[in-house]
């Protein structure tokens, strides 16, 4: 779906994959069959879109820099999450898939805590009509990356974006981009705070970096 000159008015929920929409595996979700929702997320992720949520999965995916598998399987992967979560509710749409391939040693300029991939779905989501290039920091090392962790959080680009995780990685991209922060357990996911979501007076959770 294409950003409409409207879009920079919409708020956005930032995901992560694993322990937010599908269960988490020990070894990780290796294919389309592995792919198990958790109870209620689609329902919720149509609760937010009827609030006017933009939804943007960001999901750290080290098993492709471990050859484990390539960007056919993820893509194959992901298919299936989006095709599960239509089939209980039609309403229930991702608009984009962001993935960090890359594993911790690498030193990366996206894997979570780094904010690079809420930022480039902010701008995917929101540059319309045309196709956003990536500032060459979003692929510097994470040590270039120029994040203040002992200032204060800047401001998101919309009052209301929101990053929902079950990790402290998801909680410090977030963080860094600025968003509202959600911790989820990984066992019950996104429907455990999709109600605070949709209430504009819920700050989010507190964290420090």
């Amino acid at each position: 779906m294409a950003p409409s000159s409207d879009d920079a008015d919409v708020p956005i929920a930032f995901l992560d994959r694993d322990g937010v929409i599908n269960v988490g595996r020990q070894g990780y979700v290796n294919r389309p069959e592995e792919v198990e929702l958790l109870e209620g997320v689609a329902t919720s992720i149509a609760q937010l879109r009827q609030h006017g949520y933009r939804i943007c999965v960001v999901t750290n995916q080290s098993p492709i820099a471990r050859g484990l598998w390539g960007a056919t399987e993820l893509e194959a992967i992901h298919r299936e999450v989006q095709r599960q979560l239509l089939e209980i509710d039609e309403a229930a749409l991702v608009d984009v898939f962001i993935t960090c391939p890359h594993r911790f040693e690498e030193g990366c300029g996206c894997r979570k805590p780094s904010p690079a991939m809420l930022l480039l779905g902010h701008r995917v989501l929101r540059t319309p009509l045309e196709k956003p290039e990536v500032d060459s920091q979003y692929n510097a090392g994470r040590q270039n990356y120029d994040v203040d962790w002992w200032g204060t959080a800047p401001e998101a680009p919309h009052p209301l974006d929101a990053m929902v995780g079950d990790r402290r990685s998801d909680m410090g991209a977030g963080w860094a981009y600025g968003a509202r922060l959600y911790r989820v357990s990984g066992r019950v996911g996104l429907p455990q705070v999709v109600d605070r979501l949709c209430d504009p007076s819920d700050g989010g959770d507190e964290f420090h970096p």
